[in-house]
């Protein structure tokens, strides 16, 4: 039973990490077909936003009534949302039934690291969640290859009509497999509180995915903004008075969890620099493809996977303490070979860097899922999970907004002030076929420029390093005991 339900939990990770990286390459061709170019970032914020907000009410459900349920709704969900997007004809339909999508997979990948930790003992929990965390990296090779395939042969539709008949063998899977008893509870969830965190986060990852890409404060974004606060108050003190919180503060608190959400949350803006800026610097500083571009990424998955499932399997060699050290210090030197970066620099520091950040992943993030899920007990794993999942998530959404708007200060400022790109915009350099029309000068002094502000990203991403390694100081020396039913 165990071996079946581990590989339907596999199968439907894979689906919802793949998710991402498949329609990236797809976005180009949808925005022509569906006359929505001004839309296509939206593509990717409605999937992310949904998935964020969802996700922590999701760990707390499945705590309250079992997770069997909560995984199949959103499996469920997630496949037909999929058949959605595949048959829509609009920018419009597409964004909704990407939000749907979030959804679903916000039940997903957290639901299914709560299984595996209720599956399985803290020493083998390791090898399964590295396998589980490898599935991310494959994903991150694969989703690339897979898109571009698809589309060039067949159609766009396919990359999200793909998922369907994978989702359905996932869902059929475990109603077949997963045998779960569930404990009769008169707790209910708070849903006041839900409803404040949902609108709450949503107004406040609405208005910094927006800032992110005007730059500007308008009336919308302040609006989001003030709004985001007074609703994540009333969470807050709702919360207080809850007799089942949707986010136990108590729980948070403890020092070995707020410790590993630290690391995560500082972690995930590292990630999100390399996922966003590497390309850039890649086709805008050193006049790569995009598909090159997209080959600098390659190494972070690689060593992730490999890394990952080696880790995994040999979790009690070193304490987590030593472990998350070593890893968040990985990401230390990575984003500081970054920094050091210039357009006469070798391609090889770029891989090197990025691999180097991968296995600072492979090392970190099993180890945390581990340990998180073994200091607390079977009934608040759900929650703990997902909220971990959460704060990854935020700390990318964040972490894309403050990076971004450093970057378009920095170099949309020195383009106005240079008399000699005051008439190019930055888009030309990142389409290789306009750059070479410009004169020898003009892309020297822009590449310089964009250089300039890439590296800004980079010490921002480094001073997140240098703070999740701070932080990881915290956790315990030893493995941790079990708690009660863990």
């Amino acid at each position: 039973m165990r071996k079946n339900v581990t590989v339907a939990l596999l199968l439907a990770t894979f689906l919802a990490a793949i998710e991402g990286t498949v329609v990236s390459v797809a976005t180009p061709v949808i925005a022509s077909e569906l006359n929505g170019a001004t839309l296509v970032s939206w593509v990717f914020a409605a999937f992310l936003l949904f998935t964020a907000v969802s996700t922590p009410i999701y760990g707390k459900v499945a705590d309250l009534f079992g997770r069997k349920r909560v995984l199949l709704f959103g499996i469920g969900l997630f496949t037909v949302s999929s058949l959605l997007c595949g048959l829509a004809t609009s920018m419009e339909q597409l964004i909704v039934f990407r939000a749907l999508q979030g959804l679903g997979a916000g039940a997903v990948l957290p639901i299914s690291m709560t299984i595996i930790g209720d599956l399985y003992k803290y020493e083998e929990r390791g090898k399964i969640q590295g396998i589980l965390s490898a599935v991310w990296g494959v994903s991150g090779v694969l989703g690339p290859v897979i898109g571009g395939f698809l589309v060039e042969t067949l159609s766009w539709r396919y990359v999200f009509l793909l998922n369907v008949p994978f989702a359905l063998l996932s869902f059929i899977m475990i109603i077949v497999f997963y045998k779960e008893t569930v404990a009769e509870t008169s707790e209910r969830i708070d849903l006041k509180g839900a409803l404040l965190f949902a609108g709450g986060t949503t107004a406040f990852l609405y208005a910094l995915i927006t800032f992110s890409e005007t730059n500007e404060w308008t009336t919308t974004i302040v609006g989001s903004g003030v709004l985001s606060l007074v609703l994540l108050g009333g969470f807050f003190l709702s919360e207080r008075r809850a007799t089942s919180p949707l986010l136990p503060f108590d729980l948070l608190k403890q020092s070995t969890i707020a410790a590993i959400n630290g690391s995560v949350f500082f972690a995930a803006w590292v990630l999100v620099s390399m996922s966003a800026y590497i390309p850039i610097w890649a086709q805008a500083v050193l006049g790569k493809t995009a598909t090159e571009a997209g080959f600098m990424l390659m190494p972070l998955s690689v060593a992730w996977t490999f890394t990952s499932i080696i880790g995994g399997r040999t979790l009690g060699v070193a304490s987590p303490r030593r472990r998350a050290l070593v890893g968040m210090g990985l990401l230390v030197i990575g984003t500081f070979t970054l920094t050091l970066l210039s357009q006469s620099s070798s391609d090889f520091w770029v891989y090197g860097a990025v691999a180097l950040i991968g296995v600072g992943f492979g090392l970190s993030q099993p180890m945390f899922i581990v340990v998180l899920q073994t200091v607390v007990s079977y009934q608040q794993r759900g929650t703990a999970t997902a909220t971990n999942s959460f704060l990854s998530t935020v700390g990318q959404t964040l972490g894309v907004a403050v990076f971004g708007a450093v970057f378009n200060f920095v170099v949309l400022n020195d383009f106005k002030e240079s008399s000699a790109l005051s008439q190019v915009s930055l888009e030309d350099f990142f389409n290789q076929s306009v750059t070479e029309t410009l004169s020898a000068s003009v892309r020297l002094q822009g590449e310089q420029i964009i250089a300039t502000g890439l590296n800004s990203i980079f010490i921002g991403a480094m001073i997140a390093a240098v703070i999740a390694f701070i932080i990881a100081t915290r956790l315990p020396a030893r493995p941790p005991e079990p708690s009660q039913r863990s």
